[in-house]
């Protein structure tokens, strides 16, 4: 990566920054709560491209993790009156729970069989969910009265703009946490995985260790955003986590870059503002499945001019520009080590 390009990017993460935390005082508390939904969100996709993109396994059940963390979430902070921040944490450690155990079925099964198992989990969640009335709500969830991220009283924010910056923050963390863990140990042997999970065991890397753990993580990460999402809409219905939001995750971490975190941001906002868009478009009675549509569109558009996902292909082009030599591909065969230390993929993370 050339000099001018490493300094534009943490420049460009910190300008983020700095927009994000004045953006509360320029629009409505209306337009901030779609914002903090599309941080929440922002959460799970990056746990999501953890999976995909940086270990090379796939699951089609975050939207059933994602809610999982939500209602523990709303459920501990609406029956038991536990503060905020301890049932975000909670919400997070029982998707972590559960990451485990999706991981170790899906390794004894093997292959595929990963994906076919989230995919039931997907379906099974918004049932049981409705199934657990006494503790869930069933069809009509749990509703609160108000976000209980509530702001200071010294503070003089809204608790819409109070709930934005909360989420702001948690989501800078989450992602310097997964960056750093990718660019280390760990990362290099999720890369290796990725690559080839024989040649990785050849090397001395524990394959079955290594999916486990990007999996659990995945899993924590996807549950904390979704404990977010349901305090700040103070709301938690079974509808909201039904498959077709699953694959919407899945396709919002392909469209935006399953390799980049930025990409996290990007995918993010596509769930929130292409069923507006398609609102806008044909109206809110058949927003619902011409929205679907377009995700599907999107999807098929983003395959076939940006297979690396838009922020990706925007990365891969800004390093052709300035000389970099990060679109050299990881060298195979006797070599494998050397793909196992993962240098694009260091750059690529560098650089998003």
């Amino acid at each position: 990566m050339t000099t001018n390009l490493r300094w534009a990017v943490p420049l460009g993460w910190t300008a983020a920054l700095v927009i994000g935390a004045v953006l509360p005082f320029l629009v409505s508390d209306y337009d901030l709560l779609d914002l903090t939904r599309m941080l929440a969100i922002a959460m799970a996709v990056a746990g999501l491209n953890l999976l995909l993109g940086h270990s090379g396994q796939i699951s089609v059940g975050h939207g059933a993790i994602f809610g999982l963390g939500g209602y523990a979430a709303i459920i501990l902070v609406a029956t038991y009156g536990w503060p905020w921040w301890s049932a975000v944490l909670l919400g997070g450690a029982v998707c972590l729970a559960l990451g485990l155990l999706l991981g170790v079925l899906g390794l004894t099964m093997g292959g595929a069989n990963l994906g076919l198992l989230t995919i039931a989990v997907a379906a099974i969640f918004p049932l049981l969910l409705i199934r657990l009335k006494p503790i869930t709500g069933g069809t009509f969830g749990i509703f609160m009265a108000h976000s209980p991220i509530e702001p200071p009283a010294w503070s003089g924010l809204t608790e819409a703009q109070f709930g934005f910056l909360v989420c702001l923050v948690a989501l800078a963390l989450t992602l310097l946490v997964l960056r750093n863990l990718v660019t280390g140990r760990l990362g290099r042997a999720f890369a290796a995985v990725r690559t080839s999970a024989l040649l990785a065991a050849a090397n001395g890397v524990n394959v079955n260790r290594t999916k486990l753990m990007a999996f659990a993580v995945s899993a924590a990460v996807a549950g904390t955003g979704g404990a977010f999402y349901a305090l700040v809409a103070a709301i938690a219905v079974p509808d909201s986590y039904l498959v077709p939001f699953s694959i919407t995750l899945l396709a919002a971490s392909v469209v935006g870059g399953s390799r980049t975190w930025a990409g996290a941001l990007v995918g993010a906002a596509t769930v929130i503002y292409l069923p507006k868009l398609a609102e806008t478009v044909v109206g809110a009675e058949f927003a619902g499945n011409w929205s679907q549509l377009v995700y599907a569109c999107a999807l098929v558009l983003t395959l076939i001019v940006a297979p690396s996902g838009l922020v990706g292909d925007l990365s891969r082009l800004a390093r052709r520009a300035t000389g970099s030599q990060g679109d050299v591909p990881p060298v195979r065969g006797s070599h494998t080590r050397r793909a196992d230390q993962g240098a694009p993929d260091k750059q690529m993370s560098d650089l998003t």
